[in-house]
């Protein structure tokens, strides 16, 4: 037995303490997926690093099969922990089961035991030559059947993580690219040092440098991990998301052809799986133009299912989400049903409150006929207003009961508005049609009674449209005394007015069922301006018939 020595010692030496520096600095990272691999690359590592420079400081006649026991139990330990890690990265751990890893790790058992009992086959390495490079001995391994055997094993597993990045960095956003490459190029070096040193290539031959290859990656990886937390802002959970939701997935090629589904989808198939089905025996077909359907499954589940083209594709791939909405129908079928009820209710109360205000109105005409005393008389007149201001309430109970109560639907402007009876009206608004509740004619209806009752001097009315920043205006002005500016915004409150106080509060709740907006901003003394804004999604143009 031989002591050398050399500053690559001291090299492999220094990346050996380098490699427990960065097993404790992991330990006080956060516990993410990957990191118990992360561990297992650094114990690999360093287990190689120091077993090398003790092979390198102590010569023995035929190599010292000790060293090198200690360098492939690191080796075997490094390159299946990289794999896991990449794999735990890419959102792939719920493949790290315990069947996986033995299957994974039963070979390298058996590689190993072949090495340690070389002596006796020679069937792992021939032969162990000594040679000296200016002085300092190195040990030229020739390899046996079973090396290359392990080595194609091992590049296999490193190739395939190669491929798991490669596959990411193309796939996930690009904001995660810089660290997938940073993973591409950790895997590549120890590549190429591997296998510049199985050839027998470079300046010096049998001189292994990929251990320190690696503790320098495990070293930037964890560098990267705790200055900046690279590693805490992982893709890994996005291939499991499609897996997690309670919608159905499918995704269907250009063909029509189904190329993926995710789990819950099989629960909305009659089929269950749909790979490589045509998307049309799958799910009914949609109607021409239309992105969304309803099915009724022959379980009595309500099925919603939409379209939608997949961009960035490069290709008419479309993405089908199936959602179930048996308990949304229900639902509203529930409310719909108390609301009739509720209407029921109301409407025969309202009934019978107009008898009563009906026969209190007699009652009240009656006795003005018997009474000549001017004091009765004038209580008789303020029981009489106080009794048509609670019919003109019990109306806007009525009135306002309605909103709502259907859907909204696409209104044409030129459809729905009408001239008022005694003014003329100027209508500026082409082809415009407005998502909004059934009731926005009675917008404009009020909206001209307004401006006939208040406006005094109004000659007539203007209604145009014009699209700013997305929306689309409305505008309805007049040219009569306009509007005071400490009232432009008490006139949309309940109650205030000259008359009834309901006409331009129930303008305001109208149009703000499906989000559209009024103000008035005219100017007092030259008229009256109402400003409608439809936000944009709200408003279309109707294409012209030809």
């Amino acid at each position: 037995m031989i002591l050398q020595y050399s500053p690559f010692i001291l090299i492999y030496l220094g990346s050996f303490l380098l490699g427990l520096y960065l097993l404790l600095l992991t330990r006080r990272l956060p516990d993410t997926p990957g990191l118990l691999p992360l561990q297992g690359i650094c114990i690999g590592a360093s287990i190689w690093a120091l077993a090398y420079a003790l092979e390198l400081a102590v010569i023995t006649a035929g190599g010292n099969l000790v060293t090198t026991a200690a360098e492939y139990l690191g080796i075997f330990i490094l390159v299946p922990s990289f794999l896991f890690f990449v794999l735990s990265y890419t959102g792939r751990s719920r493949y790290l089961t315990r069947s996986t890893l033995l299957v994974i790790a039963l070979p390298l058992i058996l590689f190993y035991l072949a090495m340690i009992t070389n002596p006796l086959h020679s069937l792992y390495y021939t032969s162990i030559s000594p040679y000296s490079l200016g002085g300092f001995v190195l040990f030229i391994y020739e390899y046996g059947p079973i090396f290359w055997i392990a080595f194609l094993y091992m590049m296999a597993l490193v190739g395939f993580s190669l491929s798991l990045l490669l596959a990411a960095w193309l796939d996930y956003p690009s904001f995660y690219r810089p660290q997938i490459g940073l993973l591409i190029l950790a895997i590549l070096l120890p590549i190429l040092t591997s296998s510049v040193y199985v050839a027998k290539l470079g300046p010096a031959p049998g001189l292994q440098i990929t251990p320190v290859i690696f503790l320098l990656v495990a070293g930037i990886l964890t560098f990267a991990s705790v200055k900046y937390r690279l590693f805490t802002i992982l893709p890994r959970t996005q291939c499991s998301i499609p897996d997690i939701l309670p919608d159905g997935i499918l995704i269907a090629d250009e063909t029509g052809a189904i190329i993926y589904q995710n789990r819950a989808s099989a629960t909305y198939l009659e089929s269950g799986s749909a790979i490589g089905k045509d998307i049309s025996e799958v799910i009914p077909s949609f109607p021409p133009g239309e992105e969304v359907r309803e099915h009724e499954m022959p379980d009595g589940r309500l099925l919603e299912i939409r379209r939608y083209l997949l961009a960035g594709t490069g290709a008419d791939d479309q993405c089908i989400i199936i959602h179930e909405i048996t308990n949304r129908r229900r639902a509203e079928m529930d409310l719909r049903e108390a609301n009739r009820k509720l209407s029921l209710l109301s409407c025969v109360t309202r009934h019978d409150i107009v008898n009563q205000i009906t026969v209190a109105q007699s009652a009240i005409e009656l006795a003005r006929f018997e009474a000549d005393d001017p004091t009765i008389l004038r209580y008789l007149a303020a029981m009489e207003t106080a009794v048509l201001r609670i019919h003109s309430e019990i109306e806007f109970t009525r009135i306002y009961q309605e909103l709502g109560s259907q859907e909204p639907v696409w209104q044409p402007l030129s459809s729905i508005i009408y001239p008022p009876c005694c003014l003329p009206l100027t209508l500026s608004c082409g082809e415009y049609i407005v998502y909004a509740d059934p009731m926005l004619p009675k917008v404009f209806e009020n909206l001209f009674d307004n401006a006939i009752r208040h406006g005094k001097e109004v000659t007539g009315i203007s209604i145009s449209c014009a699209e700013t920043d997305g929306n689309l205006l409305i505008t309805v002005a007049d040219d009569g005394i306009g509007i005071p500016e400490e009232q432009k915004e008490r006139i949309f409150d309940h109650g205030f007015g000259g008359n009834t106080g309901l006409g331009l509060f129930l303008i305001r709740e109208i149009l703000a069922i499906t989000g559209i907006s009024i103000i008035e901003d005219g100017i007092h003394g030259e008229g009256a301006r109402f400003v409608i804004t439809v936000p944009e999604g709200r408003y279309r143009v109707q294409p012209v018939k030809r």
